[in-house]
Protein backbone atom coordinates (compact mmCIF):
# COMPACT_ATOMS: atom_id res chain seq x y z
CA UNK A 1 0.00 0.00 0.00
CA UNK A 2 1.40 3.31 -1.11
CA UNK A 3 0.64 6.52 0.79
CA UNK A 4 0.26 9.65 -1.36
CA UNK A 5 1.53 12.71 0.48
CA UNK A 6 0.46 15.99 -1.10
CA UNK A 7 2.43 18.77 0.54
CA UNK A 8 0.25 21.65 -0.76
CA UNK A 9 -2.98 20.16 0.58
CA UNK A 10 -1.36 19.45 3.93
CA UNK A 11 -0.02 23.02 4.27
CA UNK A 12 -3.42 24.47 3.26
CA UNK A 13 -5.16 22.23 5.81
CA UNK A 14 -2.75 23.23 8.57
CA UNK A 15 -3.24 26.94 7.74
CA UNK A 16 -7.02 26.66 7.93
CA UNK A 17 -6.84 24.76 11.23
CA UNK A 18 -4.44 27.38 12.64
CA UNK A 19 -6.81 30.14 11.51
CA UNK A 20 -9.68 28.55 13.44
CA UNK A 21 -7.45 27.95 16.46
CA UNK A 22 -6.38 31.61 16.40
CA UNK A 23 -10.00 32.83 16.20
CA UNK A 24 -11.11 30.55 19.04
CA UNK A 25 -8.11 31.60 21.16
CA UNK A 26 -8.89 35.30 20.57
CA UNK A 27 -12.54 34.77 21.58
CA UNK A 28 -11.54 32.89 24.72
CA UNK A 29 -9.05 35.59 25.63
CA UNK A 30 -11.71 38.27 25.13
CA UNK A 31 -14.22 36.44 27.30
CA UNK A 32 -11.58 35.86 29.98
CA UNK A 33 -10.55 39.52 30.07
CA UNK A 34 -14.20 40.56 30.19
CA UNK A 35 -14.88 38.21 33.06
CA UNK A 36 -11.95 39.48 35.12
CA UNK A 37 -12.88 43.11 34.54
CA UNK A 38 -16.35 42.40 35.91
CA UNK A 39 -14.89 40.75 39.00
CA UNK A 40 -12.41 43.55 39.69
CA UNK A 41 -13.99 46.93 38.94
CA UNK A 42 -11.71 49.96 39.13
CA UNK A 43 -11.56 51.84 42.40
CA UNK A 44 -13.73 54.92 42.46
CA UNK A 45 -11.94 58.19 42.89
CA UNK A 46 -13.15 60.38 45.67
CA UNK A 47 -14.81 63.32 43.96
CA UNK A 48 -16.46 65.93 46.08
CA UNK A 49 -20.10 66.50 45.19
CA UNK A 50 -20.54 70.17 44.20
CA UNK A 51 -24.16 70.04 45.40
CA UNK A 52 -23.27 68.78 48.91
CA UNK A 53 -22.93 72.24 50.49
CA UNK A 54 -25.26 75.11 49.66
CA UNK A 55 -23.57 78.39 48.83
CA UNK A 56 -24.78 81.89 49.59
CA UNK A 57 -25.21 84.34 46.77
CA UNK A 58 -22.46 86.49 48.28
CA UNK A 59 -20.01 83.55 47.90
CA UNK A 60 -20.58 82.90 44.20
CA UNK A 61 -20.70 84.68 40.88
CA UNK A 62 -23.05 83.59 38.13
CA UNK A 63 -22.15 83.85 34.45
CA UNK A 64 -23.80 82.81 31.20
CA UNK A 65 -21.56 82.30 28.18
CA UNK A 66 -22.38 82.81 24.50
CA UNK A 67 -23.79 79.26 24.25
CA UNK A 68 -26.17 79.96 27.19
CA UNK A 69 -24.24 77.58 29.45
CA UNK A 70 -24.55 78.55 33.09
CA UNK A 71 -21.37 78.84 35.15
CA UNK A 72 -21.43 79.20 38.94
CA UNK A 73 -18.04 80.40 40.21
CA UNK A 74 -16.93 80.34 43.84
CA UNK A 75 -15.36 83.71 44.57
CA UNK A 76 -12.96 82.43 47.24
CA UNK A 77 -11.42 79.52 45.32
CA UNK A 78 -12.22 80.23 41.68
CA UNK A 79 -13.69 76.76 41.21
CA UNK A 80 -16.70 76.58 38.95
CA UNK A 81 -19.49 74.26 37.87
CA UNK A 82 -20.88 74.31 34.32
CA UNK A 83 -24.54 73.61 33.57
CA UNK A 84 -26.22 72.97 30.23
CA UNK A 85 -27.72 75.69 28.06
CA UNK A 86 -31.29 74.86 29.15
CA UNK A 87 -30.43 75.42 32.80
CA UNK A 88 -28.50 78.57 31.92
CA UNK A 89 -31.39 80.01 29.91
CA UNK A 90 -33.94 79.24 32.63
CA UNK A 91 -31.86 80.74 35.43
CA UNK A 92 -30.95 83.79 33.34
CA UNK A 93 -34.63 84.45 32.53
CA UNK A 94 -35.62 84.11 36.21
CA UNK A 95 -32.77 86.37 37.30
CA UNK A 96 -33.55 89.07 34.74
CA UNK A 97 -37.27 88.84 35.55
CA UNK A 98 -36.50 89.38 39.23
CA UNK A 99 -34.31 92.41 38.44
CA UNK A 100 -37.04 93.80 36.19
CA UNK A 101 -39.71 93.32 38.89
CA UNK A 102 -37.49 95.05 41.47
CA UNK A 103 -36.85 97.96 39.09
CA UNK A 104 -40.54 98.48 38.25
CA UNK A 105 -41.71 98.27 41.88
CA UNK A 106 -39.43 101.05 43.03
Amino acid sequence: MKFNFDREKTVAGIKSVLSYVFIVAALLLGFTVGRYTQDYPPKKETVQNPYATPLKSSEVSIAVDESNNLMIIERATGKYVMYSDEVGSSVFKMYTNRIYQNATNE
